[in-house]
């Protein structure tokens, strides 16, 4: 029974990088959004008009991976807790996991993957 307490994140590492740069990407690009939106007004030409709604996008897309980081994260430590490998069929049968893998697809920089 060795592979039964396996976890949805193994290893602290991977744990503890999943809620850091979760954590960062959430909160960095929220302050980029809203600093980039509320100086639209302030834009003299359409060129910078352009280019700061493409950094809002951009860091709009970064945003979601954030979120995305931050609730597997969430999912592992509140819920399965090492014990992933009995549950992994109601895991990926959930609408939780079926949320979280449709909004990983909304990332505009997966969008142009090969």
């Amino acid at each position: 029974m060795k592979g039964v307490t396996k976890a949805l994140s193994a290893g602290f590492f991977l744990k503890a990088v999943s809620w850091t740069i979760g954590f960062l990407a959430v909160v960095m690009n929220l302050i980029i959004m809203a600093r980039n939106t509320w100086s639209f007004t302030n834009c003299r030409s359409s060129v910078a008009l352009f280019n700061k709604a493409l950094i809002t996008l951009i860091s709009l897309g970064d945003f979601l991976v954030g979120l995305y980081l931050l609730l597997i994260a969430s999912v592992d430590f509140l819920i399965y807790r090492g014990t992933y490998c009995k549950s992994q069929l109601d895991w990926l049968t959930s609408p939780a996991c079926s949320y979280l893998a449709f909004s990983a697809q909304l990332d505009p920089t997966c969008l142009y993957s090969p």
